[in-house]
């Protein structure tokens, strides 16, 4: 059965994220610049565990990546209060874990993304962030 969200293949999304989180948080250099993109991405694929809210916030997160290239350090100081539980004015994760959007296969999902060395590994995530991004704008947001 494929992933109802992503549309990856026998539903091992959630495995295959678990196994990046763990490579990047084990070696430095897959972790680098790419892991808020693994993260940001892997959230809009599956938008289930996500408010609305919080599905366009990771949308923009992207975006800010992607396209205005700013850094993580960057928008951690900028989303400082935006983000900080006690000061945000919307919720980030879903309480129901249904699905704010309705698209359930994409063109990119987690399993493209390859890991045998780090070179190949973080241009897989950006190719991978990029086209879940292009995807994504073109949901509508209401």
């Amino acid at each position: 059965m494929n992933c109802p969200e992503c549309g990856a293949a026998d539903n091992l999304c959630q495995a295959r994220f678990d196994e990046l989180m763990a490579l990047e948080f084990s070696d430095p250099a897959y972790f680098g610049t790419v892991h808020n993109l693994t993260v940001a991405t892997f959230m809009l694929q599956h938008s289930s565990k996500l408010t609305r809210e919080g599905w366009l916030y990771e949308r923009e997160l992207l975006r800010e990546f992607l396209v205005e290239n700013k850094s993580p350090e960057f928008i951690r100081r900028q989303n400082k209060d935006l983000v900080d539980s006690g000061k945000r004015k919307f919720k980030i994760t879903s309480k129901d874990g249904k699905p704010v959007i309705n698209k359930t296969t994409w063109t990119k999902t987690i399993l493209d993304v390859r890991a045998e060395n780090a070179e190949v590994y973080c241009e897989d995530i950006k190719a991978w962030a990029k086209s879940a991004l292009e995807e994504a704008e073109e949901i509508n947001e209401s």
